[in-house]
């Protein structure tokens, strides 16, 4: 049942990708990370970690849960942002009402901004729209902003691979481990790890990517598409899995 994904304007992405659910590898690992759900628009950027997730936001996230297929073991890991925990909690939630096994391992050990003062001051005149988050993301993965404040984007998608592999290499059963995070780090994933740019529309709530890891290369899902990549250049794949 999908009754709000059905109905709300920003479900769309959301169902595609449980819809791929279906084509996955039952033999390969798998990594989803998501952006977070619903949550208020952000008027003031220094004050942007108090918006959480909305009662309809929260709806989503249980009955994405519910629609996540059987047989996995998932894992769940979360930013330092709690609506990104809130999402979290909500789809396990809905996993475990319906018999799944689940488990919400906590935040994950990564961050992008090193100087929050100076990132405030860097990012005065934001606004919370798609195009300002994507001109961000443009800045970012170009270098423009300095190392000091912001961790290059190139280095911070090494360290999520990092993190992804050490987890899977640590999971036991049929591992399935789901990421929440934030529209401007699946973008930057999605760049570097599949060298696949921005979506013109942007990242919508609960939009992002499947990936199965193996032998001879990545296969990821993401929208309407399924494609299979090489590993990038400083990924150790040696031993994917």
């Amino acid at each position: 049942m999908t009754r709000v994904l059905g109905s709300v304007d920003w479900g769309r992405a959301a169902l595609e990708l449980l819809g791929h659910c279906r084509a996955l590898d039952d033999d390969k690992p798998t990594v989803m990370h998501i952006r977070h759900t619903e949550r208020p628009v952000i008027d003031d950027i220094s004050n942007g970690r108090a918006a959480l997730s909305t009662p309809l936001g929260k709806e989503a996230a249980y009955e994405y849960g519910m629609n996540l297929p059987d047989g996995w073991d998932y894992r769940f890991f979360h930013t330092y942002y709690e609506r990104t925990q809130e999402t979290a909690e909500r789809i396990h939630d809905g996993i475990v009402a319906r018999g799944g096994a689940s488990e919400v391992v906590g935040e994950m050990n990564l961050r992008t901004i090193l100087d929050q003062k100076e990132y405030f001051r860097y990012q005065s005149g934001y606004s919370d729209t798609d195009h300002s988050a994507a001109d961000f993301m443009e800045r970012w993965t170009s270098g423009q902003i300095p190392p000091k404040i912001i961790l290059p984007s190139v280095e911070f998608a090494k360290r999520a691979a990092e993190t992804a592999l050490e987890n899977l290499a640590s999971a036991g059963g049929k591992p399935f481990h789901v990421y929440v995070s934030h529209d401007v780090w699946v973008a930057a994933l999605m760049f570097h790890w599949f060298g696949v740019p921005p979506h013109e529309d942007w990242y919508t709530f609960l939009d992002g990517f499947i990936v199965q890891p193996g032998d001879e290369g990545m296969t990821v899902f993401y929208r309407d598409k399924e494609r299979t990549v090489e590993y990038p250049d400083w990924w150790n794949n040696s031993n994917p899995v």
